[in-house]
């Protein structure tokens, strides 16, 4: 054998039986509301602290979002856009979260949030309304 047919075989002995699947993912979709009414900016975050798993997806028109994520038990937030400030003569700008009504304060923080979802092959689908 000549030597670069040698390297091909190793190469292919190497990657025999070797795989980038880990566990499965699905896509998720819903949407997120406040008052009965979309919330189309800002951002939808799915955490499992246990698994060390978090997921953003931007929200869009009529408040949807898509994200893909292993199957778990996921605590969901909502944060606002983040917008720049403007820099001062002495200092750089900065990105603070966008002042909105319609996301209140205690669904930005996973811990506070109560929101949740279940994610497995037959629940792929969570609409969030945002109470006051």
């Amino acid at each position: 054998m000549h030597r670069s047919q040698v390297l091909l075989a190793a190469a292919v002995l190497a990657t025999a039986g070797c795989t980038s699947s880990g566990p499965a993912t699905y896509t998720v979709t819903g949407k997120v509301t406040f008052q009965n009414q979309p919330v189309e900016e800002g951002s939808i975050t799915f955490e499992d602290a246990a698994a060390g798993q978090v997921n953003t997806a931007q929200l869009s028109s009529g408040g949807r979002y898509s994200v893909e994520l292993p199957a778990g038990d996921f605590r969901v937030s909502v944060s606002p856009p983040l917008v720049e400030t403007k820099a001062g003569p002495n200092s750089p700008g900065d990105l603070v979260p966008k002042d909105v009504k319609n996301i209140p304060k205690r669904s930005r923080v996973p811990e506070t949030s109560r929101l949740s979802a279940k994610v497995g092959p037959r629940s792929l689908t969570f609409d969030f309304d945002l109470t006051p």
